[in-house]
């Protein structure tokens, strides 16, 4: 299955927006069963869908708020592949709020679900992330 420029902003978007909501099982939805998200930056890993749902238990618990917003798109149907940059505000339930300017690496697998993400971040992360981290 092959997306295009369209279905892969929405699969970005749906991500994001799944997070937002708190809604464990549609971000989960997105990820092939070995997707690979990592973050450069950061001594964060996680390798398949069972580290992945390890991590997004602690992360979308630890954020009583997850606001991704204000998107921009970079697109790559040919290799199914989008980059999305954007502003994201957490709030813990302690009220410490983070505010980040991201970038997000999508890469698809032929079933149209994330197979890997690389995870560009403007900020430290400490709490909500490291349950499931290799």
């Amino acid at each position: 299955m092959s997306l295009d420029r369209n279905e892969l902003v929405e699969i970005s978007e749906r991500y994001f927006g799944s997070c937002n909501h708190h809604d464990f099982q549609s971000v989960m939805d997105t990820f092939a069963p070995s997707c690979r998200m990592w973050f450069p930056a950061a001594t964060f890993e996680y390798l398949g869908k069972e580290a992945l749902g390890i991590h997004f238990e602690e992360f979308l618990g630890t954020f009583s708020t997850i606001n991704f917003h204000d998107y921009h798109h970079i697109v790559d149907p040919l290799a199914q592949s989008i980059c999305t940059y954007f502003w994201v505000e957490l709030m813990q339930s302690t009220g410490e709020r983070i505010k980040m300017r991201n970038c997000n690496i999508f890469h698809l697998d032929a079933n149209g679900v994330f197979k890997e993400i690389i995870i560009y971040n403007s900020g430290a992360l400490d709490a909500g992330f490291h349950a499931g981290s290799e």
